[in-house]
């Protein structure tokens, strides 16, 4: 495996009986750096996420290759799972609420964390506590709180604080500032992409919103109905996409403001932005050829509604696409129509 690579995914599907979520999905998580997986709901995200956590629902099936280092995370028994956790993998919840146990306080939970991978006393584990709740932002006399006395910004500072206890190599983020206002969206970002840059830790960061992928991430993987769409540096692939799906995706986000990125239209419709018109295919009766062709403004009748395009790497880009050439710079127009 490339030194350089962290976590190389292969082939991986993901399926509930004869239904298939996730569908030979292939892709590397490279070491240090911040890579977002986005797509419409549906799309597969999580489901990838908990493949790579060693925790798909239970009546799923996972299949292909996960490979971080020596281990095959895929089917990868409970005894190695439990020795990767907290020093190699590491988890930052949608949900910080469910994710602390409200009947104790959010210092002595983070100990207890502490102490389920190193051998340290008691007083150690609490003073550790203590010292990684206060670098996100969370103060001294108010470690000794429980959850439902912290705000929701405080308990996610929380998880975030135990997720990076250890300084794993690699954490999974899914949709972590859900429920958050913007500006609470913002610090917590901030601060997750802050920490891990600081303590090496690479960041996988599963989310909707685009302005925080532009923001934060380094490089970006689009899916769409369990497969990749697209994936590169995020600055190429938000100034020119290279798939209609992603060129839509963009197109109907308020990428506006700081940093606005060439193919976006301009805007003639008032404060309406362009959209993806239809909606995602269900799993369970998926349209045959490419996925994306029903909505797709470049589908054809034959090769599109017949044949699912293979992705294709072309130096630091990998699209999967029939047309993606004939995509025009200003793609995002092509969605204005459905305005």
């Amino acid at each position: 495996m490339n030194p350089e690579v962290l976590v190389s995914v292969r082939d991986l599907h993901v399926s509930f009986g004869a239904v298939e979520a996730v569908r030979g999905l292939s892709f590397d998580v490279r070491k240090g750096e911040v890579l977002a997986v986005v797509g419409e709901s549906g799309a597969g995200k999580s489901l990838t996420a908990r493949a790579l956590l060693g925790m798909p629902p239970r009546q799923a099936s996972v299949t292909g290759s996960i490979q971080m280092g020596p281990y095959e995370l895929a089917g990868a028994p409970r005894s190695v799972r439990a020795a990767l956790w907290g020093r190699q993998l590491a988890l930052v919840p949608q949900d910080a609420l469910s994710a602390l146990s409200p009947v104790h306080r959010v210092a002595d939970q983070l100990a207890a964390a502490v102490r389920s991978v190193d051998e340290v006393s008691r007083k150690e584990a609490r003073a550790r506590a203590k010292a990684a709740l206060e670098e996100v932002g969370i103060p001294a006399d108010r470690t000794r709180a429980y959850p439902h006395e912290f705000s929701g910004g405080m308990r996610q500072r929380a998880v975030i604080a135990m997720a990076l206890l250890h300084s794993p190599a690699l954490v999974i983020a899914d949709e972590p500032t859900t429920a958050q206002d913007p500006e609470t969206q913002r610090r917590l970002l901030d601060l997750l992409t802050h920490r891990t840059e600081a303590t090496g830790t690479t960041l996988l960061l599963i989310t909707h919103d685009l302005p925080m992928v532009r923001d934060h991430a380094d490089r970006v993987l689009v899916m769409y109905a369990g497969r990749l769409a697209e994936e590169g540096p995020v600055e190429e692939v938000f100034t020119r996409p290279r798939a209609p799906y992603t060129a839509g995706l963009l197109a109907s986000a308020p990428l506006q403001g700081r940093g606005e990125l060439r193919n976006q239209p301009r805007r003639t419709h008032g404060i309406r932005l362009p959209s993806i018109p239809g909606t995602p295919p269900n799993p369970t009766n998926l349209p045959p050829g490419c996925a994306f062709a029903p909505r797709c403004p470049l589908a054809d009748a034959t090769r599109c509604a017949t044949a699912h395009p293979e992705p294709e790497t072309h130096n630091n880009r990998t699209v999967a696409c029939h047309h993606w050439r004939k995509l025009p710079a200003n793609s995002a127009e092509l969605f204005l129509e459905s305005v």
